[in-house]
């Protein structure tokens, strides 16, 4: 892994750094990703560029785990004066809360245009490819564009609880151009999403070892059967359960709560070859070996060579970082919950700022393993949430809990048979804390008011687009 790695940033610096708007393809870029795409090598550094592009500051490097996202959800302290500010309360029409949510747009649409790159030309191309690497490398490009824009419609779309208008939303983007493009209505939209996850379900569930190996033994390709090092450490990429655990994140934001249970109870029932489960919940001993993030579950993460510098740059001990002040100890862990809770007793930190008493999250200081250079996409225990709030039965949803309550150190007795998911977003909202999916919550269940009270009104859950896209289309 951290040869590929070291090969992408070269490539990344030098085919996508002449990339000046978000659908733009320079000339003299297009030749040198041209003469890249005419080798299986080739095609192999470009879908890692797009890794690359992910772990972006204005994406999940960023803006959407701990950034712009979270203090959508009501995280962190802020100062008045500042953007951060700003986009907490939701100042839409703010120049700088404006800027940055451009900036967002506009590297989703990078990234997609690194995929479209490679799928654009790679069905014409499929005798340089040796066995299974056509499958996969498609597979995985069209996860990246189908994972892009579901976010994209999460953070710019409209609310999914309640009438969805025939009005055209977004673009979701298939080609490789410097034109702006033309926009879908959400059933457009959401129809292109089921469409490319399907196809990538469909290719990798041919060729993708993670069907036959587990996760720890992909780490190491002498473990495993597998042509190199390009088809281990599935579980930094596009793999195929993380193809399910989208499915079950899309059906979940559509409302189908059937197909949603069902993909998501694909991702917690699915096993290695030698029966044993493919994921577990991470609980106190986990954390205790340093995995604060729960890295253990991530169906799908992202490689992050430099996330231990970030943590430090972001979550500074000292206080001068990222940080929750008195509202932690009321709506977040309340005093009666947070003694036996392994979260509040590892992922986070209590000192002083000014006097009072502040809380730094830590799930991103891993000093003592490889984790710490992963943070999560998707985890198990999203795909718990979803079943325990979509599954008909009671009986079921009760007994996820349980299993969810006993990893995590929290009471069991809760019975989700009435206002399950009041009952669950506490929990949610302690779960995913700097992982950027709260402000999903809210926007998905149509809150009215976040849990410490602030007003959420519908304006307030569409994030603004960038000029130049209200302009072109009436918006």
């Amino acid at each position: 892994m951290k040869k590929i790695f070291i090969i992408a940033i070269v490539f990344a610096g030098i085919v996508f750094s002449g990339c000046n708007d978000w659908l733009d393809v320079n000339p003299r870029t297009q030749i040198k990703k041209d003469v890249l795409l005419e080798t299986q090598k080739g095609f192999r550094d470009v879908l890692t560029g797009a890794y690359i592009r992910l772990k972006n500051d204005n994406l999940y490097g960023g803006e959407m785990m701990w950034g712009a996202i979270e203090y959508l959800g009501q995280h962190w302290e802020t100062t008045a004066g500042y953007t951060d500010y700003y986009i907490q309360q939701y100042s839409y029409t703010n120049s700088s809360v404006k800027d940055r949510f451009t900036n967002i747009f506009k590297t989703y649409y990078q990234a997609i245009a690194d995929v479209n790159s490679i799928l654009e030309v790679i069905d014409g191309k499929k005798d340089i490819f040796t066995k299974g690497n056509y499958e996969l490398i498609r597979g995985e490009a069209l996860a990246i564009r189908a994972f892009c824009h579901l976010d994209v419609l999460r953070l710019f779309g409209p609310m999914p609880a309640g009438e969805i208008s025939g009005n055209k939303i977004l673009p979701y983007v298939k080609t490789v151009t410097n034109e702006i493009h033309d926009y879908s209505t959400y059933g457009q939209f959401v129809q292109l999403l089921f469409e490319d996850l399907n196809e990538a379900e469909d290719l990798l569930g041919k060729v993708d070892p993670i069907l036959k190996y587990s996760v720890d033994e992909l780490k190491d390709e002498t473990t495993c059967d597998v042509e190199d090092d390009y088809w281990t450490d599935r579980h930094v990429r596009m793999n195929y359960y993380a193809i399910l655990a989208l499915k079950a994140r899309l059906y979940f934001w559509t409302q189908d709560m059937t197909n949603a249970a069902l993909y998501a109870n694909k991702v917690i029932g699915a096993k290695d070859a030698a029966g044993k489960k493919m994921w577990t919940l991470a609980d106190g001993v986990t954390m205790e070996s340093g995995d604060l993030a729960c890295t253990s579950e991530d169906i799908v993460g992202l490689s992050v060579y430099n996330l231990d510098t970030k943590a430090t740059d972001v979550f500074d001990l000292t206080g001068n970082g990222k940080y929750m002040g008195w509202k932690f100890t009321y709506y977040v862990f309340p005093t009666n919950e947070s003694a036996v809770d392994v979260r509040y007793n590892k992922q986070w930190v209590k000192t002083t700022k000014s006097g009072s008493e502040i809380y730094i999250c830590k799930k991103y200081y891993q000093p003592d393993r490889d984790a710490k250079y992963e943070i999560p996409l998707i985890r198990l225990t999203e795909m718990y949430f979803i079943v325990m709030e979509t599954t008909s039965s009671v009986a079921e949803a009760n007994s996820l809990y349980k299993e969810y309550a006993s990893a995590r150190g929290v009471s069991s007795g809760v019975d989700l048979a009435s206002d399950r998911v009041n009952k669950l977003k506490k929990e949610f909202n302690k779960e995913f804390y700097a992982e950027g999916q709260m402000f999903f919550f809210y926007k998905r269940t149509g809150a009215t008011q976040s849990l410490d009270y602030v007003t959420l009104k519908p304006e307030v859950y569409v994030a603004p687009l960038p000029e130049r896209e209200i302009v072109y289309n009436n918006k």
